[in-house]
Formats: structure tokens, sequence, C-alpha cells
């Protein structure tokens, strides 16, 4: 089966490529949010707009808006995105195969973590998910044909208590760089975490299960 996605992850790509299918990566730009506060604006002025059309236009329609509706706070944000990049890639690509796209976010005490900008900020970062749990978000798209699917999973991960010499370690590996909460689960990063609670490929960056059910819920041929 063919599947086209819409991000340049090689973790989403590895993941979706051990299930047999053939996927195309197809990433476009799209203008990402980064703060609840900056999905609730967004969110917002989309639903302006479609009261008082005349005021703009976005790649969002109506019925993505009522996608997004149930969602708030930390799962707007990561709804919103992989809503978009999707749409982004399906303007372009259409959806006569099936476009997957997602965005995963670390959340701890509902404080975003994005990625570490430098070697400072992954230690900073590290150290405030030590001995700590959080949330990893991610939000999956799929649109086929006439029809999109988007829903939220969340996992709870636990986190060890962590040395100073630990943290200046797996800073230095350069693991951190890439990657939201400036770790990553499947690497070097897995001696950090205790537990999870939830899907593991969630916290690599996308729920295989959810991406399945949405594929039999949509009738593509998997």
């Amino acid at each position: 089966m063919k599947i086209i996605l819409a991000s340049g992850s090689p973790r989403r790509y590895d993941l979706l490529r051990q299930m047999g299918w053939d996927v195309k990566v197809h990433s476009l730009p799209f203008a990402e949010v980064e703060t609840i506060n900056d999905a609730k604006a967004q969110f917002e002025n989309l639903r302006k707009q479609f009261l008082l059309p005349r005021q703009g236009s976005h790649i969002f329609s109506e019925k993505d808006l009522a996608l997004l509706s149930p969602y708030q706070n930390a799962d707007l944000v990561c709804a919103y995105n992989a809503l978009g990049k999707g749409k982004a890639t399906a303007l372009e690509s259409g959806t006569e195969t099936p476009v997957v796209s997602a965005d995963t976010i670390v959340v701890l005490e509902n404080i975003i973590l994005g990625k570490p900008s430098d070697k400072a900020d992954a230690r900073r970062m590290l150290a405030m998910l030590s001995g700590k749990s959080h949330q990893v978000k991610t939000a999956v798209a799929v649109r086929y044909l006439d029809k999109t699917l988007l829903q939220v999973v969340t996992t709870e991960v636990h986190f060890r208590i962590l040395t100073a010499p630990e943290i200046e370690w797996y800073a230095g590996t350069g693991e951190p760089m890439d990657k939201a909460g400036a770790y990553g689960i499947q690497g070097k990063g897995a001696v950090l975490v205790e537990k999870i609670e939830g899907s593991y490929d969630n916290v690599v960056g996308l729920p295989l299960t959810t991406v399945y059910e949405m594929f039999r819920r949509l009738n593509v041929p998997v």
C-alpha cells in the first residue's frame, strides 16, 4: 500500500515502513504554532473567518475547523499543526493516496517543551524532566479521498532522577537537538526513562496502532 507522509521525520518514516507500506515523503512548509495561546488565537481567527468569510483566507476549510473544535490547550497545539501540515501537502499531492501527517509535543505541568535551541537548553529541559512524569502528545491526521480523521494520542512518561553527569553526558551526545523535550526514547535516551503508560510508538513520534485504526475507518486498503 502506498502512503504519502507529510513529515520529514525519519522516525515516522521508519515506523510506517516497518509495516511494509510504500512511503513517499512529501513535506511542505506550514506555519506551526508553538504555544497554547498561539493555537487558541489561530483557532479563534479561523472561527471568525468562516463567520465573516471576507475577512481573510486560510488553507483550512470549515470541515477542518470542525475537526479542531473538540481539542483544547496542549492538544489543540499538536492537532492544529498536524492538520495543517497534512492539508498543505494534500493540496498539492491530492488525496487519492492516503496523506498521513503528525505533530508531537512534550508537556510538563502544562508547559510545552519544544526542541532545544542549543546544548545548554537541552540540559535545562532534561533537568526539568528529571524525576518527574510528563505527557507526550502526538496528533495524527489522515486524509483519504474526501474524508479526514484527526486524533490526539497521549502517553505518560516517567523519568528517573538524573544526576548532573548523566544530563551532561546525554546533552553531549547530540541526540536531544532535533527532538521535542530534548530526548529520544528510541535511542540513548531510553536509559533516562523509568517507565511509560501508553503507546511506545507515540513517544517515538507516530502511534502506529492509531494510524492503522484510522486507515480501517477510512476504508484504506491496508
